[in-house]
């Protein structure tokens, strides 16, 4: 299992595009199309996520 961030990205939009920088350096630009989904699929699965609980420490 990966660490997981606990920094939230910073999303943006710029000539039509999103983006969505994240921490070392990580960005993704997206549609808003497609920005629109990954958002509903973020809030969806830490949804669900908040209800569980971590079986094995994450890695460094």
């Amino acid at each position: 299992m990966l660490k997981p961030e606990a920094i939230p990205g910073v999303a943006s939009a710029e000539r039509g595009v999103v983006t969505l920088d994240g921490p070392e350096g990580v960005a993704i630009a997206m549609t808003p199309e497609a920005a629109a989904e990954t958002g509903r699929r973020l809030i969806a699965a830490a949804a669900l996520a908040a209800t569980q609980t971590a079986d094995e420490p994450p890695l460094d």
